[in-house]
């Protein structure tokens, strides 16, 4: 599985507008290999917005960059609405399935969004990877409200990560980083991994959460 992770930086007064065009995107439910779409504005800095897509293979992203991707873009006429924008492509390496085994279900029901890039310190990406299987998963898989986790590698950049978990709300969230987040870390040593870290959480905007019209795939 293919997760393109969109960041846009906004002006406050573009919010409103970029809002409204995000909205076109509802223009992928039915093309081929999409897995859904969500988004929301990040907690910490409300003016920049975090979108994720999900697609069943290299193939059909392709398929749809060549294809479809521009006239939607053009479309929209989102570019005049944010200041910067940062694209990046993951493939999915670990999944931790939660109440939800297939990524479309997660992205239907999911309310709330976590978010973290992550770059390993050189050479320590197979220890980095080995925590996520042998500590993370199991130590997740037990949090409550937890719909689906992915944990991908960057398509361009070698020790590039990133996992996306899915909640049913912020409630859930909250409760996972109080009783099982800190042990987890803990366990881990995260900090003899991990070179850099940027973390994004989000309430989900209901108006850009787009699933396929077919409900196939993963």
């Amino acid at each position: 599985m293919i997760i393109k992770a969109i960041t846009c930086k906004v002006s406050e007064e573009c919010k409103e507008d970029f809002f409204e065009e995000q909205k076109i995107w509802k223009a992928l439910s039915p093309l081929n290999g999409f897995l859904g779409q969500v988004g929301g504005w990040s907690k910490k800095e409300p003016l920049t917005a975090c979108i994720f897509a999900f697609w069943e293979n290299q193939e059909a992203y392709k398929h749809f960059m060549d294809d479809a991707h521009d006239e939607i873009f053009f479309r929209s006429n989102q570019s005049s609405t944010y200041k910067s924008i940062d694209v990046s492509l993951y493939e999915e390496n670990i999944t931790i399935p939660g109440s939800e085994k297939r990524i479309i279900h997660a992205l239907k029901k999911g309310k709330y969004v976590r978010m973290a890039r992550v770059q390993v310190k050189p050479d320590h990406s197979d220890h980095f990877i080995e925590m996520q299987e042998t500590i993370w998963n199991p130590g997740m898989s037990v949090a409550e409200g937890l719909l689906r986790r992915s944990f991908a590698s960057s398509k361009k950049r070698m020790r590039d990560f990133l996992v996306f978990s899915c909640w049913k709300n912020e409630r859930f969230h909250q409760e996972y980083v109080e009783k099982h987040f800190p042990v987890l870390v803990a366990a881990t040593k995260i900090e003899t991994d991990v070179q850099e870290i940027e973390g994004e959480e989000l309430v989900l905007e209901e108006a850009w959460r787009v699933l396929p019209s077919n409900n196939g795939g993963a």
